[in-house]
């Protein structure tokens, strides 16, 4: 079985064996730092690179068959937790401590088994945001709120943010398309028509009237889908995540799992055939919308779509995010931010006092411009 030396450089172990990372110095554990790209010591400030693989990121071929990736775990000692309330397994290497969800904040939470077939990332994008400018984005969020409880702010400063690793599915893949429709193009008749005056004449008068005349259009589209993310998560919303985007894949780096020293990461949910199925429907989209642009005339209708998939390869990555979870009226809200890029997204209940207010605010005021215009008419 093949080895792979661990940031220190000194020794080596087995790939599917347990690695820890202690410190050179003081023999405490070392951590992935966002702000400086290294591992780091909390205690006496020592720091080392993680050695970039030249490893090539590995597709894997996607079949019937379906052949595994041989590596599975995530490559380190870890503890699984369960939420009892929205179903999100989250997992961070032995010695954290996790007493709450990261994805919606509760409490409730229960030790459970790692999934030991987990199929290893592939590559990874290192965190890029670190966890002082991530707050720092979260306040600025709150401040540019309007119409929100006048408590929230002091609420959400309560929630921890957490960055944690997100599980994704990409799929490469040919595709050769032919499609059919009827293409319209638009001529206009000159109608007569009689219609009676203001004086009560009767005239003549005449329009310009729009027709459609159809004709049978056909083509063929040819694409190549490089990277198509597919959401394997279950802890958050797939819109709010797809908010965040773009992820810039390019940066993905071979995956080791010294990047997920003190961090926090998601075993995916969707496992890769039940990815290839989503992922298939988002490029079919694509394509029909890309064939929608390719029929002539000035309107269509009954366009079909005949799509052959070939070359289909995928491989399993992490992506970074920030998330801060937060309860307010027993009910969670989350605010993200893209670990990669720093785009935010989220989410915070609305204060329909202040809504009211401000509604019978307006309403007021325009009953009183009505009075007073009123008395000077």
């Amino acid at each position: 079985m093949p080895s792979e030396s661990y940031p220190g450089g000194e020794a080596t172990v087995a790939r599917n064996e347990v690695r820890q990372y202690p410190c050179k110095q003081c023999g405490a554990q070392l951590t992935y730092s966002a702000t400086t790209h290294q591992m780091v010591c909390g205690y006496c400030g020592y720091s080392e690179i993680i050695p970039t693989s030249k490893e090539e990121i590995r597709e894997y071929e996607y079949n019937d068959q379906l052949s595994q990736p041989t590596e599975i775990g995530w490559g380190t000692e870890t503890r699984t937790i369960q939420c009892e309330n929205c179903g999100a397994k989250t997992t961070f290497q032995a010695g954290q401590i996790s007493s709450a969800c990261a994805f919606c904040g509760s409490p409730k939470v229960v030790e459970a088994p790692s999934n030991t077939n987990l199929i290893r990332p592939e590559s990874l994008v290192p965190f890029q945001v670190d966890k002082n400018a991530a707050a720092q984005m979260f306040r600025q969020w709150l401040q540019g709120l309007w119409f929100r409880p006048s408590n929230l702010k002091k609420m959400a400063e309560l929630a921890q943010i957490n960055g944690i690793y997100l599980p994704f599915w990409t799929y490469d893949a040919n595709t050769q398309s032919w499609w059919e429709a009827e293409a319209g193009y638009y001529y206009y008749t000159t109608e007569t028509y009689t219609e009676t005056d203001a004086d009560g004449n009767t005239v003549v008068r005449t329009r310009e009237v729009q027709h459609i005349r159809w004709e049978p259009v056909s083509g063929h589209y040819q694409a190549f889908f490089d990277d198509e993310l597919v959401f394997a998560s279950t802890g958050l919303e797939e819109p709010m995540v797809e908010g965040l985007y773009p992820y810039d894949t390019n940066k993905l780096t071979p995956y080791q799992s010294a990047y997920l020293a003190g961090w926090l990461a998601e075993e995916y949910k969707l496992d890769v055939k039940e990815g290839w199925q989503r992922g298939q429907k988002v490029m079919e989209q694509k394509i029909y919308s890309a064939c929608e642009q390719l029929i002539p005339g000035d309107t269509h209708r009954g366009l079909t779509v005949d799509t052959a998939f070939s070359n289909v390869t995928f491989k399993h990555i992490l992506l970074p995010l920030w998330i801060a979870a937060y309860l307010y009226g027993n009910k969670s809200y989350k605010f993200l931010v893209n670990g990669q890029t720093g785009k935010v997204s989220g989410e915070a209940p609305l204060s329909w006092v202040k809504i009211l207010t401000l509604v019978f605010a307006v309403i007021a005021i325009i009953v009183l411009l009505v009075l007073i215009f009123g008395k000077h008419h």
